[in-house]
C-alpha cells in the first residue's frame, strides 16, 4: 500500500537524529566492502540538498538530491525500518524520476555492493553504468 508522503527542509538540528539513524540503516552495508567512518555523515551533511521525509507531521527520513549540470544526483534516500516496503521509497523515486525526466535530465545514484536496495533502483529503471571499488554507480533515463 502506497502511503503519501511530503517534505520539508532539513534542518541542522535534524542532525542529532539523523545521524544515528543513518548509521543504523547503512554501517552494516558500508562494512560489506570498508570501515564505517563515523564522522563521515556530519561532515558531509548538507541542509542546503537534504530533505526530511515525513507522512503527516512525522518524520520517517531523509533524501539528499543535488542538480547537477548533466544529471540529477540521489545522493541518499532513507527510511525507517517500520516504514519500509511500503511502496514510499517507490513513490519517492519515481517522482524524482518524473522531476528529471520533466528537464530532459537522467538521474544518477551509487549503492554500496551487497545493499539489497540496488533491486528497488533496477526494478525502477535503473541500471549499472560503472563498478567502482565499493559500490556501483546506477543511472535512470526516466
Amino acid at each position: 500500500m502506497q502511503r503519501s508522503y511530503t517534505t520539508r527542509p532539513a534542518l541542522d538540528a535534524d542532525l542529532e537524529w539523523l545521524d544515528p539513524f543513518y548509521e543504523d540503516l547503512m554501517k552494516p552495508y558500508v562494512e560489506l566492502t570498508h570501515q564505517w567512518d563515523q564522522t563521515k555523515f556530519r561532515a558531509s551533511f548538507s541542509s542546503e540538498c537534504t530533505q526530511i521525509i515525513q507522512l503527516g507531521n512525522q518524520d520517517i527520513g531523509m533524501l539528499k538530491v543535488e542538480q547537477r549540470d548533466k544529471y540529477v544526483y540521489l545522493g541518499d534516500i532513507q527510511i525507517k525500518r517500520e516504514f519500509q516496503c511500503q511502496g514510499i521509497g517507490s513513490q519517492i523515486i519515481n517522482d524524482l524520476i518524473q522531476h528529471a525526466q520533466s528537464r530532459a535530465l537522467p538521474i544518477r545514484l551509487r549503492v554500496l555492493k551487497g545493499n539489497p536496495a540496488i533491486k528497488l533502483y533496477q526494478r525502477l529503471g535503473f541500471y549499472i553504468v560503472n563498478e567502482l571499488d565499493n559500490c556501483y554507480e546506477l543511472e535512470c533515463l526516466g
